[in-house]
């Protein structure tokens, strides 16, 4: 008799099963079974193990949790390249923005971790600015602007944390 492929057995056992399969299918499919474990598992009834859809979920928000923290780190950066510039002014729209990100990916943390981020990040750019011998803040200034940006960024974490009881996706 020919063996038969996987595909072509678990083509066959549900017809198997069923009483309506041929004898010819029903001893290849036997025959297939004794020597494949998959296939004898759902054979017997034991259904294959499908991907957990919470694992692929979870998955899924992880990533898109990396993408908007990277988009948000680059938020940052552009917005406080701003500082002390003509286009300053966007950072009342940019910094809200930021907040609402921040939001989507620390939840009501965000309030403190954003501003701790905005700090981190001034001060880098600053240092940097110092070691290369550009402009930079002095300490008082670094943490104004730090500090009215921080507002605004809560801000962006209030409007999004209440749209979102809002519209009941808060767990």
């Amino acid at each position: 008799m020919n063996e038969i492929t996987c595909g072509v057995c678990m083509d066959l056992i549900p017809l198997v099963k069923d009483g309506i399969a041929g004898e010819e299918s029903r001893q290849a499919v036997e025959q297939h079974v004794k020597t494949c474990g998959a296939c004898r598992a759902l054979y017997v009834g034991e259904a294959p193990s499908a991907p957990d859809a919470e694992k692929a979920f979870q998955k899924l928000w992880r990533q898109i949790r990396a993408f908007l923290a990277a988009v948000m780190m680059f938020g940052i950066f552009f917005g406080l390249g701003l500082t002390a510039e003509n286009g300053m002014i966007y950072n009342s729209l940019i910094m809200p923005l930021i907040g609402a990100l921040g939001y989507f990916i620390f939840r009501w943390r965000a309030l403190y971790a954003v501003p701790a981020l905005l700090l981190a990040s001034h001060g880098l750019m600053n240092f940097l600015g110092m070691v290369r011998g550009l402009e930079h803040l002095d300490g008082y200034s670094l943490v104004m602007w730090t500090a009215l940006y921080s507002i605004f960024a809560a801000l962006g974490v209030l409007i999004a944390g209440l749209l979102c009881y809002a519209f009941r996706r808060e767990k």
